[in-house]
């Protein structure tokens, strides 16, 4: 019988941001964070502070941190370093909330120079990659997905998974990842048979029915989670059946927007229980519901992030711009206005995503928040490909790479 009594209580919510607040400041040690002793002053025509676009504001950066944002003529700052755009949009360092950078070698460097300041890698080592640089990519990690023998994800994707033995092994698991640094466990609720999934695309296919954690197995790991570390729980899924099983255990966040067309009932209930979608709309484009079902779950008020599944052989290197797009076009058919919309998909990638993370003021800029940015030489609301190819980015106070206009 499924138990109903995992499902994130208030309590539970302030435990698990109580949590993941404490984990930042883990985090910024772990990830080599620094700050920079030269003041920087930069400016655009154009700003998005996380929420809302502004005009004719400038940033000063101090010391790592953003302490100013006002206009240029506002700021005293006559030792800082200026970089002024006379085109263009400041924007925060992305957070990208569901990559597999670890286990893909995908550069960290590379991931900064193109606008991704944030990422955290869903299913693989829990050993962080780190770059001989002042900065620092800002990681957050799962470790390997809890998942069945010959189940998913290492049949499909060798060393992204860990099998589960029993429900005693599973409590084990979770101890042992969150021991090493695990801000969120990951299940697998997969059984495969999704037409168009990545998962689905590889030669030879596994066979359908893949073996997947017991309700006692799952049951132990939401515990442990919850009720012993205090962290959230993400489940790998991409179908009805495994999405109203993981409703029934209280699962806190979806790993992806499911493939397989879901019921109204399931998106409903999902949103009455916070439970919040990393999208990897652009990753699943070829499956048959996943852009109806981000266009249901917007409208019915889910909780919907920027996701890339990076690592993936289609998916950049940094800053997706078409994820952003389809989650533009998602929020619009949902009835959303396109300046809503557009707004929504930018808050998912950078200040709803801190908050939800327990990071904030990360991902807005505002007096306070760490200085990740981003400068691109557009508006990004008309030229969504620019955000690939910021010809600024800002981590932690420090220039990662200032590109000349036009490269």
């Amino acid at each position: 019988m499924l138990n109903k009594n995992f499902i994130l209580t208030a309590s539970l919510a302030m435990a698990v941001a109580t949590s993941l607040a404490t984990q930042q400041a883990v985090a910024d040690l772990t990830n080599g964070a620094s700050s920079s002793n030269q003041s920087l002053l930069i400016s655009a025509p154009l700003l998005f502070d996380g929420t809302q676009f502004l005009t004719g504001q400038a940033v000063l950066i101090q010391d790592g941190k953003i302490t100013q944002v006002a206009p240029l003529n506002e700021i005293q700052a006559n030792d800082a370093r200026q970089i002024n755009m006379s085109t263009g949009t400041i924007l925060p360092g992305f957070i990208d909330m569901h990559t597999h950078h670890i286990l893909n070698a995908v550069p960290p460097l590379r991931m900064l120079e193109h606008g991704v300041t944030t990422a955290r890698d869903l299913g693989g080592p829990t050993k962080l990659v780190t770059i001989k640089k002042p900065y620092q990519l800002r990681q957050l990690i799962s470790g390997p997905i809890l998942s069945k023998q010959n189940g998913y994800p290492n049949n499909v994707f060798p060393g992204s998974g860990i099998d589960v033995k029993n429900p005693a092994n599973a409590r084990a698991i979770v101890d042992s990842l969150v021991a090493k640094g695990a801000s969120v466990i990951a299940v697998s609720l997969e059984a495969g048979g999704e037409p168009g999934a990545p998962w689905m695309l590889h030669d030879p296919i596994p066979a359908d029915n893949w073996p997947v954690l017991s309700d006692d197995e799952l049951s132990a790991v939401m515990d442990q989670a919850h009720n012993v570390q205090h962290v959230r729980v993400v489940a790998y899924l991409g179908n009805e059946a495994a999405a109203q099983r993981a409703l029934s255990f209280g699962i806190d966040e979806w790993a992806h927007m499911p493939c397989d067309l879901l019921s109204t009932d399931v998106i409903t209930t999902a949103v009455a229980q916070n439970v919040a979608i990393d999208g990897t709309i652009d990753t699943e484009a070829e499956c048959a519901g996943v852009h109806e079902n981000a266009v249901a779950f917007l409208g019915a008020g889910g909780q919907l992030f920027y996701a890339t599944d990076m690592g993936h052989p289609d998916i950049p290197h940094g800053i997706d711009a078409q994820e952003i797009h389809m989650e533009l076009h998602a929020g619009m058919h949902s009835g959303m206005t396109f300046p809503v919309a557009i707004i929504k998909a930018l808050v998912s990638a950078t200040s709803g995503a801190g908050q939800y993370l327990g990071l904030a003021p990360l991902g807005q800029i505002v007096p306070g928040a760490p200085a990740d940015l981003i400068m691109i030489d557009s508006d990004p609301r008309v030229n969504f490909k620019e955000l690939e190819y910021p010809q600024l980015v800002i981590k932690n106070g420090l220039v990662v790479i200032q590109r000349a206009k036009g490269e």
